[in-house]
């Protein structure tokens, strides 16, 4: 697969697309603009994923909703196994990655995270969507579970794996613009959930006049890209 990296040297953050989209996405949609600055003085390094879609979670054509599952956790362990081993090997950063996405990229950055402590710094999720359920409606079962932020939080019971995840930074944006009910609602949950287990997380909420677009997520990536440098 694909992959573009802008930058070699700061903080990684791996990026993950948007519902359907691919790697060149953050440079389309201004991403790389909004960061051009930072990534340019060495301060950051954004590595910019592809993604499979329209064959996984949002390739609803296909009403085998198990064979779709199965194909997200593919996507998930090329991220873990072949993705990040690649880019960890080929520079020579001095913090593990944080995991960066907006709406659907959320949700992957996200599930990222909670799966894998161990591995990333953080996360920075913007007007996400954190159940399996608004891509495979009731079907439940392993996997669904393994990838669904939501239902990972609140059932984990591991003190150890818990306080793993106590030390993240975790950074979550969302707004009650157009197009965000559904992200309002689940980002409102999920705060509940990293409350409910006392895991520190800076949850913010912005008002009607930023919707669910790029001319609002901009806008976040400027506005906190500094609370990662600090």
């Amino acid at each position: 697969m694909e992959y573009m990296v802008y930058g070699n040297k700061g903080i990684p953050f791996i990026y993950f697309p948007t519902q359907y989209n691919r790697y060149y996405e953050a440079f389309d949609k201004g991403v790389v603009s909004s960061l051009s600055y930072y990534i340019e003085t060495g301060k950051i390094t954004l590595i910019c994923v592809d993604s499979i879609d329209i064959e996984s979670l949002s390739n609803h054509a296909n009403q085998d909703k198990r064979s779709r599952l199965l194909r997200q956790e593919e996507y998930y362990n090329y991220i873990i196994k072949e993705l990040y081993v690649a880019v960890m090997n080929e520079y020579n950063f001095n913090i593990l990655p944080y995991v960066l996405g907006m709406s659907f990229g959320a949700y992957q950055a996200m599930n990222m995270l909670i799966r894998q402590p161990n591995l990333f710094s953080g996360v920075w999720a913007m007007s996400g969507i954190y159940k399996i359920s608004y891509f495979i409606d009731d079907y439940y079962d392993e996997l669904a579970f393994l990838n669904c932020p939501l239902d990972s939080i609140n059932l984990l019971k591991d003190e150890a794996y818990i306080n793993k995840l106590r030390s993240k930074k975790i950074l979550v944006i969302v707004s009650s613009g157009a197009y965000e009910e559904e992200s309002l609602r689940e980002t409102i949950e999920l705060e509940k959930a990293f409350n409910n287990k006392n895991i520190p997380s800076e949850v913010y909420y912005w008002t009607n006049n930023y919707p669910h677009d790029f001319s609002s997520w901009n806008i976040y990536l400027n506005y906190y890209i500094k609370d990662f440098l600090n």
